[in-house]
């Protein structure tokens, strides 16, 4: 049986805020650089492309982020779940190829309604960036840490290791 090809999108501070419940001595900024170091192994896994979407609270305000990892900020008045919903609603039949991952239970049934697919934001950390897959809730690698380090790459380096390998986006 053939794997349709899903694209995933990720209301990101509701995985933020799942990942790391308790975690006061971590900057907002320093919790979204770890969700997203573990979203984009997630990506390299499973070659899905992965969209994560932020309410506007970057200090340079509404913008898209193109990189290895697909960011987006909304403006200061245009929520994270908004952008979610009137996304799903501009891809009309198309929406069915699209994944959601929140517990916002609003995003999850417009989501439904358009006809994509919904995941909750603790089942895609349980199924996919869980400690039973070898990493971290950091997103660092379990095994090997002291002989390879637990520095975490720049995107810079992951670039230039998706370049060598062929890896690139075109």
């Amino acid at each position: 049986m053939a794997t349709m090809f899903r694209e995933f999108i990720v209301d990101g501070y509701n995985l933020v805020h799942k990942l790391f419940p308790d975690r006061a001595q971590y900057s907002l900024q320093d919790k979204r650089e770890q969700a997203e170091t573990m979203l984009l192994g997630f990506q390299q896994s499973t070659r899905q492309k992965v969209t994560v979407v932020y309410d506007g609270q970057h200090p340079q305000g509404s913008f898209r982020d193109a990189g290895a990892l697909n960011r987006f900020f909304t403006s200061p008045h245009y929520s994270a779940d908004e952008w979610i919903i009137d996304y799903l609603k501009s891809l009309g039949s198309n929406a069915q190829m699209f994944t959601i991952v929140s517990s916002d239970l609003f995003i999850c049934r417009n989501a439904t309604a358009c006809g994509a697919t919904y995941m909750l934001s603790e089942d895609f950390i349980e199924k996919h960036l869980s400690t039973n897959k070898g990493q971290c809730r950091t997103g660092e690698q379990r095994t090997n840490r002291k002989k390879f380090g637990s520095g975490q790459l720049s995107q810079k380096e992951v670039d230039r290791w998706l370049t060598l390998f062929g890896e690139t986006e075109e």
